[in-house]
């Protein structure tokens, strides 16, 4: 059964791309390195430009528990002074999902 963790960050007026960019590079390296990792998403709010939201899959209940532990305080740790407040989190169980990219 895949998880995912849906996670929405709140970044101080205008640190967003700085904050985003630490974000992006710790999921480029440490969570992609962990086992169980299956994926993600990142999607910058059209309509606040302070908010980014990060989507993560994760193999089992197990990977997903220990990347809270790992990639998630990690991450969280390395931005927490551009946050406005800290980040909320919601887990979920993929029902379905279906990605394909069009050739251009």
């Amino acid at each position: 059964m895949v998880l995912a963790r849906m996670s929405f960050w709140y970044f101080k007026a205008g640190k967003r791309e700085e904050g985003f960019a630490e974000l992006d590079k710790i999921l480029n390296t440490l969570a992609q390195n962990s086992e169980g990792f299956r994926g993600y998403m990142s999607l910058l709010s059209y309509e606040n430009p302070n908010a980014l939201t990060i989507l993560t899959l994760w193999q089992d209940e197990d990977a997903l528990k220990k990347s809270e532990l790992g990639v998630f305080a990690r991450a969280s740790q390395k931005v927490q002074d551009q946050l406005e407040r800290p980040p909320r989190v919601e887990n979920y169980r993929i029902y379905s999902t279906e990605l394909f990219q069009r050739p251009q």
